[in-house]
């Protein structure tokens, strides 16, 4: 069971399962989670640096399904972000470079190949992937917001403390769920049905059927 010391919080929290509560007030799921994923170790290592700078991000698609224990891998893992500058886009460069990731479609070292990057991937909606010490799977994946939902899901995202070991910023569970399902493959339709068994006591119902009429997709998959 979890030992968490937080007196005002431990009356709020929703226990989950035995390594997982979720604190509704302060929309923060504490995870207890004692091996970890190359996927999570990757993501930890890149979100600490975006913490580190003050860069809004959120986590969305499949790693979101392997960080809460559904048994199969994934490629990559993809952040959105907040708009970048062109300084505060090399800035986070540098910091990541100084943390042994390379960009694998540029020199992270170099300026002029990062504002080429900058202003032709992500200004354009590109993305742009990045690998920790040269293994290439699985990567990271990184986005500048440029749509509405992507602006919703960075405004309303779900803090994840894995205990003793830091943060990650995901995506509401119940667009996560409704979009997972919109995609449609077996693959997709399976993450949101463990998603949403997963966590179906803290669900926001009327959300995610908000969502899942604004998608075009029928809830029903999820039986």
């Amino acid at each position: 069971m979890i030992n968490f010391k937080r007196e005002k919080e431990e009356k709020e929290n929703i226990r989950i399962t035995n390594s997982l509560e979720f604190n509704p007030f302060t929309k923060t799921i504490y995870f207890n989670k004692p091996v970890l994923s190359p996927e999570d170790e990757l993501a930890l290592k890149f979100s600490s640096v975006l913490e580190k700078l003050g860069i809004r991000y959120v986590i969305v698609a499949g790693y979101i399904a392997v960080l809460f224990g559904r048994n199969r891998r994934t490629d990559d893992v993809d952040f959105i972000v907040e708009e970048l500058s062109e300084e505060k886009f090399i800035e986070l460069c540098r910091e990541l470079g100084d943390m042994e990731f390379e960009l694998m479609q540029g020199n992270i070292r170099d300026s002029k190949s990062l504002r080429y990057i900058y202003y032709n991937y992500l200004r354009e909606g590109y993305r742009v992937r990045l690998m920790w010490k040269n293994i290439p799977i699985p990567n990271i994946e990184l986005k500048m917001k440029n749509k509405i939902i992507e602006e919703y899901v960075l405004r309303n995202a779900i803090r994840v403390q894995l205990l003793g070991l830091g943060i990650l910023r995901i995506s509401p569970l119940e667009i996560q769920i409704a979009y997972k399902l919109r995609l449609g493959s077996i693959k997709d339709i399976e993450d949101a049905r463990f998603l949403y068994n997963l966590f179906i006591n803290i669900l926001d119902k009327s959300l995610l059927n908000e969502w899942c009429r604004k998608l075009g997709v029928n809830t029903k998959w999820l039986k």
